[in-house]
């Protein structure tokens, strides 16, 4: 596969959502993710891990949910945490993720089928990073996020801008601190998610969603 030619990877922004299918595409992109990401400009990983970096210490315990290749593992070691998991639906890509020597453990999971294979309030914190557009049930997986993050954690998600409407993510979190699941959520303003991916650029960014578990 060649890594310049971006056509190689049409059709992401409409990727079918069952786990096969995510699977099979992220399996075959994975020799090559991390180059592809980095023409496009994908700063998503990095902007998540310095804002988790602003709510918990070093030594904190942190679940990568989605990890893929691991681009955002690898933002978190950046930004100082060194206990991390990561779990994915793509197998090849874990076998990427893992030959970066940064992961306390990896697991092959498929997200849509909860519960996840995690204890009760077994991390610190998690990030999902450019993976919440593949779990339709937005509120069971968020709520499930909340199960295996110890109170008082935090976790820091992202969106894309048109699924975020779609799937009312406002009503979600309003849902979500009513239960008394989390505290203090905060949603970016659009940010820049693949700017120079023609599928998206200018047109499909990205929201950050940072929050508190409730204590």
């Amino acid at each position: 596969m060649n890594s310049s030619n971006q056509s190689d990877h049409q059709g992401l922004r409409n990727l079918s959502n069952k786990s096969d299918d995510v699977a099979a595409y992220y399996d075959e992109w994975a020799a090559d993710y991390d180059q592809t990401l980095a023409q496009w400009r994908y700063e998503a990983p990095g902007q998540a891990a310095a804002r988790l970096g602003a709510l918990l210490d070093p030594g904190s315990v942190i679940l990568d949910a989605g990890c893929g290749t691991g681009l955002s593992g690898q933002a978190l070691v950046d930004a100082g945490f060194s206990t991390i998991d990561g779990i994915d639906v793509s197998r090849r890509s874990l076998d990427v993720a893992t030959r970066r020597g940064i992961y306390r453990s990896v697991q092959h999971v498929d997200m849509q089928k909860l519960p996840l294979p995690c204890e009760d309030d077994s991390y610190d914190g998690l990030v999902c990073i450019g993976v919440l557009t593949y779990l339709p049930d937005t509120l069971a997986t968020l709520r499930e996020f909340c199960r295996v993050v110890r109170p008082g954690g935090a976790m820091v998600v992202t969106q894309r801008t048109d699924v975020f409407k779609e799937r009312d993510y406002p009503a979600v979190l309003t849902q979500l601190e009513s239960r008394g699941l989390i505290r203090d959520p905060q949603v970016s303003d659009p940010q820049p998610y693949l700017p120079e991916n023609e599928e998206f650029g200018d047109e499909v960014m990205v929201h950050y969603i940072t929050c508190r578990t409730a204590d």
